[in-house]
């Protein structure tokens, strides 16, 4: 079965999807791009979709509460991490008053939308959304719910630094909000083990109700046919390497920067390519190429991209912290493995000695650098992880096979909700 063909739909009449979205589907750059693909890939399964955008306001917003709303969001964007915690914890109730104000804002929005959608007779048969816990937790709806999420609450408040500057009660009426949210979901859906298991534990979901469904890469060769396995491996006069790095502190650009040296030390002849913002440390040496940010909407950059992903031997992602990872999915589309952390979701992402390697979180730099110098030193091993890491992908880690999976997913929900 070719990525991207359409199936249709066995009935006269497809199912209809209402896909919940903060943006529009069309935005290729959105929540990385998952909402995008999401749609994209459900559609060639048949099922019809029908967006609901919450990012709108009902009405129009007087100029006035404009001002405020962009006065308020400088003055919380400019708030020392101290301050922002300490007015969060100061009166807990207003903070938790607040924050679910906001998300019963985008439950009516949903609302609005479904009546909108009923009036023109295209009723949705389910509710699908990706990462969509704001938007259910006040809604009114006896359609089915299906639920898709790559992280938990839990798993976001120890990963991303956004969440960590917030005080207790901000965090806590944000966990409120997601155990409420995905307990009305009929079936809940997951990236990968961890996050289920957060899910499970964490949130207090049903196992039963859950399931496991690995997402698909972003930037894929135009076409896949060319590219083979196992493709050429690194060598000491030539040792390419990739780290892709929107957050370059949470995934330790500096770390693969000081790996490369280490390797350059060793008389192997390594250059990292970072895309994304970097480092002082990453712009300064000489042993980096810097590619600044690359948009998935943009062709250029796409195109760029592509080529890194097929230049480049080993892509690392030495994250202290990761609820999926879909850069080194994309790396295994042009048949390089990767080494990555143990943390969060990578481990799935990346089977250690199959597909990549794994090293713990703690590692340092030397650590890393020998990693990658023993595939140098065994080229077989690398040929091994290439092999597998491009057959994983188009058995495994696309988005074709996960809109096959979710589709089937979504219409036995709505067969058993009949």
């Amino acid at each position: 079965m070719n990525p991207g063909q359409p199936h249709p739909e066995p009935a006269s009449e497809p199912l209809r999807i209402g896909f919940i979205s903060a943006r529009s589907l069309d935005n290729a750059n959105h929540l990385s791009g998952m909402p995008h693909r999401m749609a994209k890939a459900l559609a060639e399964q048949g099922l019809q979709i029908l967006p609901i955008i919450t990012n709108e306001p009902l009405g129009p917003t007087p100029l006035h509460r404009r001002i405020t709303n962009r006065f308020q969001s400088n003055i919380r964007s400019l708030c020392p991490t101290s301050l922002r915690k300490w007015l969060d914890n100061q009166r807990p109730a207003k903070t938790k008053r607040r924050v679910i104000n906001d998300v019963a804002q985008r439950s009516q929005r949903v609302e609005h939308e479904l009546e909108l959608l009923q009036q023109h007779g295209t009723t949705p048969d389910a509710i699908f959304g990706c990462c969509i816990s704001s938007a259910l937790y006040a809604l009114e709806t006896k359609l089915p719910i299906i639920y898709f999420s790559d992280a938990t609450s839990i798993i976001i408040r120890e990963t991303y630094p956004g969440l960590m500057n917030r005080g207790r009660a901000h965090t806590d009426a944000l966990h409120h909000i997601e155990q409420v949210s995905v307990q009305r979901a009929i079936s809940a859906i997951f990236a990968s083990p961890i996050v289920r298991a957060s899910a499970v534990n964490n949130l207090g979901i049903d196992p039963s109700r859950t399931k496991v469904v690995p997402m698909g890469a972003h930037v894929t060769p135009n076409t896949p046919s060319t590219i083979s396995a196992p493709t050429h491996p690194p060598t000491r006069g030539q040792c390419n390497l990739l780290i892709v790095a929107a957050d370059p502190i949470r995934k330790r650009v500096d770390l693969a920067v000081a790996t490369t040296q280490i390797l350059r030390d060793r008389a192997i002849n390594a250059t990292l390519h970072v895309v994304g913002p970097g480092t002082p440390t990453s712009r300064s040496s000489g042993a980096v190429q810097s590619h600044g940010r690359l948009r998935l909407d943009d062709p250029s950059d796409r195109k760029t991209h592509q080529q890194l992903l097929r230049d480049c031997h080993i892509q690392l992602l030495p994250s202290l912290g990761e609820a999926f990872g879909i850069a080194p999915i994309e790396s295994a589309h042009f048949a390089r493995p990767s080494i990555v952390s143990d943390a969060g979701g990578l481990p799935f992402v990346v089977l250690h000695n199959q597909t990549g390697l794994v090293l713990d979180r703690d590692a340092e730099a030397g650590a890393w650098a020998d990693a990658i110098e023993s595939l140098i030193d065994h080229p077989d091993h690398y040929a091994a992880l290439s092999t597998n890491a491009l057959q994983r992908a188009h058995d495994e880690l696309n988005w074709d096979a996960w809109g096959r999976s979710v589709a089937a997913i979504i219409r036995q929900t709505v067969a058993d909700h009949r």
